[in-house]
């Protein structure tokens, strides 16, 4: 891991600093808070129908719920439309979700009461992950809700402090599901997935941490894999 960023010359916390800033000269959602609401209030209605990740998890989630305990106080990070919120909820205590998008929250709170869940809808804390403050919980689980964030390093040392026990972190690997972070850099074209650059950073910042990956077939057939990136707090 060393070896290639040094090769590059960048951290990995530099690199994926840079990936962000990149993207977002060329995709204003990246950087815009009102162009990422207003794309979800044209596509989260629509979000579970099209393109769903937690109905085909089971055995990435049996191993997350495996060490869940019923007095649990978990938080959710980016929750979206609320498929692993309605997976995790059975298990713990207490749910909590951070989710800045009022039009994703609003389809959480809808389809939570067409579930069928005896536990009540999640309280939301209606802020970015890296404008929450004061927060603590047993368990920190989050997938697949980092593409917005810049400073990756800061915002898992705040997961660190946050959860008493462990982080659960889900990413999906591989096109068309999840973009690699690319990074143009002393005249290359750089590529890492986002799963392994969020393992540098973590080992960057000294965190041991274990990852799993697990092949997943998605609702069209389409099989990828897909990382489960975890540690004691």
């Amino acid at each position: 891991m060393k070896e290639w960023y040094s090769e590059a010359g960048l951290t990995p916390a530099d690199y994926w600093t840079l990936a962000w800033e990149q993207a977002a000269q060329s995709d204003s959602r990246v950087s815009s808070d009102a162009e990422e609401e207003s794309y979800w209030q044209q596509h989260a209605p629509v979000y579970d129908e099209r393109n769903p990740l937690a109905p085909y998890t089971a055995d990435l989630m049996g191993t997350v719920i495996a060490s869940l305990q019923s007095e649990d106080e978990l938080i959710e990070v980016g929750p979206g439309t609320g498929g692993f919120t309605q997976l995790l909820a059975p298990y713990v205590g207490k749910l909590t979700v951070v989710e800045p998008s009022a039009a994703m929250y609003e389809i959480l709170a809808s389809s939570w009461e067409q579930s069928g869940l005896v536990q009540a809808v999640p309280e939301a804390i209606r802020a970015k992950w890296e404008e929450a403050s004061g927060l603590a919980c047993d368990v920190l689980f989050s997938a697949n809700a980092f593409y917005r964030i810049r400073d990756m390093k800061e915002s898992l040392a705040q997961m660190n402090l946050t959860a008493r026990r462990r982080v659960y972190l889900v990413q999906s690997i591989g096109l068309p599901f999840a973009h690699p972070l690319r990074v143009m850099y002393g005249g290359k074209q750089l590529e890492r997935s986002r799963a392994q650059v969020i393992c540098d950073i973590l080992q960057e910042m000294d965190i041991t941490y274990q990852m799993e990956t697990f092949a997943v077939q998605r609702k069209s057939g389409a099989i990828h894999d897909v990382a489960l990136i975890s540690w004691d707090t």
